[in-house]
């Protein structure tokens, strides 16, 4: 049995959306065997068995946009760049406002700022910021989905 067909043994497919879904192992989401000595994401196995090598660089992709699915119709090539638009785009990562590990404001906090008719440097020095990112704030540039 070949590496493509061990996998696809290997899965179960999704009816509603034509995925197959691993049934081995998971990290992270994704499926993940052993090959040799070590460990490798099925998806990145099953588009070397079908496709051929990956290009120095690149990254395979999920047009489903599920982990854990290794059908190779749902696979192609992109950058690290691609996969961050695609989990942007589809709202699968949120690094703005309170989802940013840094955030030193909360939803309330910035609602509060934009409603203040004190002084900026004021306001900076009340919340540990600066004068900066007040302004940033009271103009709508930052914190945009509060």
């Amino acid at each position: 049995m070949d590496l493509a067909s061990l996998i696809a043994y290997r899965s179960i497919p999704e009816p509603n959306s034509g995925c197959w879904i691993w049934l081995g192992g998971l990290t992270h989401g994704y499926g993940s065997m052993r090959i040799g000595r070590g460990t490798d994401r099925v998806h990145r196995v099953m588009w070397l068995a079908t496709h051929g090598e990956i290009p120095r660089g690149m990254c395979v992709l999920h047009h489903c946009d599920n982990p854990a699915c290794c059908n190779p119709d749902h696979l192609y090539i992109g950058t690290k760049a691609d996969n961050a638009r695609d989990m942007f785009k589809r709202n699968r990562v949120s690094r703005r406002g309170i989802n940013n590990g840094r955030a030193k404001l909360t939803p309330e906090q910035v609602k509060d700022i934009r409603a203040s008719k004190l002084n900026q440097q004021i306001l900076a020095n009340c919340y540990g910021v600066t004068q900066g990112t007040i302004s940033h704030i009271q103009l709508g540039i930052a914190w945009k989905d509060v």
